[in-house]
């Protein structure tokens, strides 16, 4: 972040992780290295809780209303100047996996310092949907197509196969203690 550059985030959930998500954006926000903040929505929802654009203004209604008012008046300044952006793109509902983005994406995420990809289906996607062995280091993969100098942090709680990063002994007590549900159950 000292970098000083913009910060993209790529949504998943909305309720309660919505706010959430936008609780880490004000606080972004108010680090003095960090000019804008580039949310990147669904252009239509795939599951029903997908944050789409019209989602965020009830949000905002919704914490104001709710003791938020402060939080809320923040962000929507933050959306007013610019230093808070939504952008929607149709490659987060289409089918391709990230080394397939488009160039205007990419580019997008050049201009970043760090681009945060949060959920199970992004994250799959990420990883091309595959499945690679569990203990395959994650910025070795991210390196193979992933743009140059951004850092990538993918979220997710585990509800597929799809799997890298993780040490062999964090696997094994894992699955000793869930042996049917730990990769998929979202517990992890």
């Amino acid at each position: 972040l000292a970098a000083a550059k913009s910060v993209v985030i790529v949504l998943d959930n909305c309720g309660l992780e919505l706010v959430s998500d936008l609780l880490l954006v004000d606080g972004l926000l108010r680090l003095p290295a960090t000019p804008t903040v580039h949310l990147h929505l669904k252009d239509r929802p795939v599951f029903v809780s997908d944050v789409v654009r019209g989602d965020v203004a009830p949000t905002l209604a919704w914490m104001e209303a709710n003791g938020g008012a402060e939080l809320a008046g923040r962000l929507k300044s933050a959306l007013s100047d610019g230093r808070l952006e939504l952008l929607e793109h149709p490659f987060y509902t289409g089918p391709l996996a990230f080394w397939d983005m488009p160039e205007d994406l990419r580019a997008r995420f050049s201009d970043a310092c760090i681009v945060v990809l949060k959920g199970d289906a992004n994250y799959r996607r990420l990883l091309g949907d595959r499945h690679w062995p569990h203990d395959t280091p994650f910025d070795e993969l991210m390196q193979l197509y992933w743009p140059q100098g951004v850092d990538v942090a993918a979220l997710r709680t585990c509800k597929s196969g799809v799997l890298v990063g993780v040490d062999a002994a964090v696997e094994a007590a894992a699955a000793a203690a869930e042996p049917e549900r730990w990769l998929t159950a979202g517990l992890y």
